[in-house]
């Protein structure tokens, strides 16, 4: 399949159900991406390959053009010096120079209109290729944006925990518990061990008065 070819298949088939599409696969894009640059760089060769031939042509019947206007001259001078041999080779000169015109006219035109085609061809490819990167930008943003959030949902899940009611903080609430449970506990201690010192002072509180009561009876006897 040559180059106009390929251009030409490309160009009709276009991308832009692969760009339309919601989700379109990255691996897809890349690989049309692809397919579409070397196209685009073997069909700007080609083009300027071709381009040049085309010019070649279109230059040589130019200046044939205007080598008979020349001829067409020539013969009217020679003529008003009434020289007609000379007129008539010029005019020899002018018919030749029409027949190769015409000869070359039909190649010329559908060189020109070849030309103009693969020129829009490879503009319309262009297009395509800078499409499918904007697509194919766009789609590797959003995935980095989802992998991001995806990530940032994870670990704050990993980190609270979650329920149907909201996020709530089970493993803090477990450490915030216990630790309540262990100053309830200390305070159940202190306070046992303050009724134990109340009991001591009072018991020594008792055996006071019964030796001062002692004292008194044996000092009344």
């Amino acid at each position: 399949m040559s180059i106009f070819d390929r251009i030409r298949r490309i160009t009709k088939a276009n991308v832009n159900w692969l760009l339309d599409q919601a989700e379109p696969a990255e691996q897809e894009l890349e690989s049309k991406i692809a397919e579409l640059e070397e196209t685009l760089l073997e069909g700007r060769e080609s083009a300027a390959s071709y381009g040049a031939s085309y010019k070649r042509l279109e230059n040589e019947m130019t200046q044939l053009t205007q080598q008979q206007a020349e001829c067409q001259q020539k013969a009217e001078t020679a003529l008003k010096v009434g020289d007609e041999a000379a007129a008539r080779a010029a005019l020899q000169q002018k018919v030749q120079f029409a027949e190769r015109i015409a000869q070359m006219t039909p190649g010329v035109e559908k060189g020109r209109k070849t030309f103009e085609m693969l020129r829009a061809n490879l503009i319309k490819l262009q297009q395509q290729l800078k499409d499918a990167k904007m697509k194919l930008q766009d789609l590797r943003t959003r995935q980095r944006l989802a992998n991001a959030q995806k990530a940032f949902d994870d670990h704050l899940q990993t980190a609270t925990g979650t329920s149907p009611d909201g996020v709530a903080f089970d493993r803090l609430e477990d450490e915030v518990n216990q630790a309540e449970a262990e100053v309830e506990i200390r305070g159940q201690m202190q306070g046992t061990a303050l009724s134990d010192v109340e009991l001591a002072q009072k018991s020594r509180d008792l055996q006071v008065e019964a030796e001062l009561q002692a004292l008194k009876d044996m000092l009344e006897s």
